[in-house]
């Protein structure tokens, strides 16, 4: 009996453990079940905060769109057109072959060199008839060349610049009319010389050789200088021009626009040999324009503006001169050659004119300099104490030596 009652004792010991194994398993499990339940609220409450924000965000914007919506025609009235983040796109529509195959050297404005000659070509690419482009272009005496600074090499775009006429100073970059540029776009007053099919050969070049031409527009003193604007008539904005007399208007008619312009007398009949005056400019004398700053402008006319430091620079103009080897060369030069133009004039107006950079003025003050120039290869040595600048070789840029480098560049060629 004694034993049969401990046998059951164990057992009931047994039950008892298995029982309470069994109920931690369960309690661990609820627990589990309970974590993986939490995580999944907490999840869902994430996801119901992010899709409430995104609805927040989609109902602004659809309030953005609806504050901000216009009819067809107030769009095409509104006064602040939308610009595309990714740029403008432009295509050239020719080049420009000039006697500065480089930067080095090139003026920096077309009065500087006004014998250097250029010659604009269009692309038949842009027009099937370049030359029907250029109909009418040779009734005017000068134009505008808008083009591309395609060697400008700026790794960045700065807000101000060192003009060299001002020496080192800084200054605004839209202030002056320096290449480097956030739009890298040229602008020059060039003179016709002829239109020749699909081209224009002109002179005052202030461009490398290769540059891409965005537009070309003439020039018309009526409109483009402001010395002209001092006489109010009445001008038709789409174009028309009365003939004889101003025609009288109504205070309906909104087609008129009154516009400070210059009157100007008949057209007179052109003379052999003469080129004839740009439209706007017929019957008017050059001599007869008030200057800059006089008291005919000051007291009828609007005021024309400039910096002191553009018509007073803190640089010095430079007296260029020529060594006696170096004018023998240009006498060699300008007889086999069969260009007329006279390549002395151009070197002088670039010297003159100090054509190095600021940096180099004021680190090499009175090193040599070398640039090229109409297929000629210039050497001079600066001499700034005294502001002068000496020529001491001219040689062919074009010619080459017996080991096949140009002339120039070969330190072995003799003399010619």
């Amino acid at each position: 009996m004694a034993s049969l009652r401990g046998e059951n004792n164990w057992s009931c010991v047994n039950m008892a453990s298995g029982t309470c194994n069994d109920t931690e398993n369960d309690i661990s499990q609820l627990r589990k079940q309970l974590t993986v339940a939490r995580n999944e609220i907490h999840n869902l409450r994430q996801q119901i905060k992010a899709l409430g924000h995104n609805h927040q965000k989609e109902v602004e914007r659809i309030q953005n769109m609806l504050d901000s919506w216009r009819c067809q025609s107030c769009n095409s009235s509104t006064t602040t057109p939308s610009v595309p983040e990714d740029g403008v796109s432009l295509r050239p529509i020719g080049v420009i072959s000039t006697w500065f195959p480089e930067k080095k050297g090139t003026p920096r404005q077309p009065g500087i060199c006004v014998n250097s000659q250029g010659k604009l070509t269009l692309f038949n690419s842009v027009f099937t008839n370049p030359e029907h482009a250029l109909e009418g272009l040779e009734g005017f005496s000068h134009m505008w060349i808008l083009f591309h600074f395609h060697k400008n090499d700026s790794s960045h775009v700065r807000a101000k610049v060192s003009p060299p006429r001002l020496n080192g100073a800084r200054t605004g970059v839209f202030g002056t009319r320096s290449p480097h540029r956030p739009s890298p776009i040229g602008l020059s007053l060039v003179a016709i010389n002829k239109v020749e099919g699909s081209s224009v050969y002109f002179c005052g070049v202030d461009m490398v050789d290769g540059t891409p031409v965005l537009d070309i527009k003439p020039y018309i003193p009526l409109y483009d200088n402001p010395l002209h604007c001092e006489t109010p008539t009445l001008r038709l904005l789409d174009g028309r021009e009365a003939e004889d007399e101003p025609a009288s208007t109504s205070p309906g008619d909104t087609n008129l626009s009154p516009v400070m312009c210059t009157t100007q007398p008949a057209r007179p009949e052109s003379r052999i040999g003469e080129r004839e005056a740009p439209d706007g400019e017929e019957g008017a004398r050059p001599s007869l324009l008030p200057p800059v700053g006089t008291q005919n402008e000051r007291t009828s006319g609007p005021q024309v503006r400039i910096p002191s430091w553009i018509t007073q620079p803190p640089v010095h103009k430079l007296k260029v001169t020529f060594s006696d080897r170096a004018k023998a060369q240009l006498e060699n030069i300008e007889r086999d050659s069969e260009n007329t133009e006279n390549p002395e004039t151009s070197i002088r107006n670039v010297l003159q004119e100090d054509p190095r950079s600021v940096y180099l003025r004021e680190r090499w003050g009175n090193q040599f300099y070398t640039f090229l120039i109409c297929n000629l290869h210039v050497s001079c040595k600066f001499d700034d104490s005294v502001h002068t600048v000496t020529v001491f070789q001219v040689k062919s840029a074009g010619k080459l030596c017996e080991c096949g480098q140009p002339e120039w560049q070969c330190s072995a060629h003799g003399e010619s």
